[in-house]
């Protein structure tokens, strides 16, 4: 892995459900940018995690100077 740094950590909790479908703990996720230190997030529920999974890297962007780029 030379040249490459960790620019983020991305945390899920995929939750506990019953059998019954029932949730005990809803799945949630996060995301700690290690740049510019911003964090999005949490969502909570199945389908909220799966969006936020699937387009947090793609919609965490930064400008040249490392800030956040809205």
């Amino acid at each position: 892995m030379t040249g490459q740094q960790i620019t983020g950590a991305l945390f899920v909790d995929c939750g506990q459900q019953l059998q019954n479908g029932t949730w005990v703990r809803p799945p949630r996720a996060k995301y700690e940018c290690l740049i510019c230190r911003r964090i999005e997030g949490p969502v909570v529920g199945a389908a909220a995690v799966t969006a936020f999974v699937q387009t947090i890297r793609s919609k965490h962007h930064h400008n040249q100077q490392g800030a956040h780029a809205a």
